[in-house]
């Protein structure tokens, strides 16, 4: 009789278990979703991959306005820096996609996942000859700047830019159902223990 019921717990677990998989989180980010630059000027974002590993294709709706300097990076749990170069006056928009082969460590594809960066190249502002309205417009123009910095690191991400919610809905999920299978075996043990007693 014991070796009957241990028997039918051993299978029932291990049945239940193999047909479950766990995903953990798993995707890329990129440090920023908009840039402006004056004609002549540089500057670069980061994308950073996350429990995964891949080829992303990146692409310039219209060079001319502003270019990068790579149209693929793969990245291995590691970042990689892009540098955008302003040519001319205009916007642009940086189209960046995970290709087949990105995915996380646990396989699960992670394909045609897209972020863009608006690049806005804007005309240098020409010199004032009264110094003291200029330092005004500065000062005001650099708490400006700071404000939008400040407001987009305390505003959550709620665009495309968020690939990580499935992932942590499988992990709560996976817990719940661990923890319902230990309540049963646990149950089961001690109707065995009981039955073992009153025999």
């Amino acid at each position: 009789m014991k070796k009957i019921i241990l028997g039918t717990i051993a299978i029932f677990l291990t049945t239940i278990l193999v047909q479950f998989k766990v995903y953990a989180t798993g995707g890329f980010s990129v440090s920023t979703q908009n840039i402006t630059l004056h004609p002549g000027e540089s500057t670069s974002f980061t994308i950073t991959a996350s429990n995964s590993a891949g080829k992303i294709d990146l692409s310039s709706s219209d060079t001319n306005i502003a270019s990068i300097d790579t149209n693929t990076v793969f990245l291995d749990l590691n970042s990689e820096n892009i540098t955008v170069t302003a040519n001319n006056i205009g916007s642009t928009i940086i189209s960046i996609t995970t290709t087949s082969d990105f995915a996380t460590y646990d396989e699960e594809i992670l394909e045609n996942q897209s972020y863009i960066v608006t690049v806005n190249v804007v005309e240098e502002p020409q010199p004032d000859d009264n110094p003291q309205d200029t330092n005004i417009i500065d000062d005001q123009s650099e708490q400006d700047n700071t404000k939008t910095f400040n407001d987009a690191i305390n505003t959550p991400n709620t665009g495309d830019n968020s690939r990580t919610d499935d992932g942590s809905n499988q992990i709560i999920l996976s817990s719940i159902i661990g923890a319902f299978f230990i309540i049963i075996f646990f149950t089961v043990f001690c109707l065995y223990r009981h039955m073992k007693k009153t025999h």
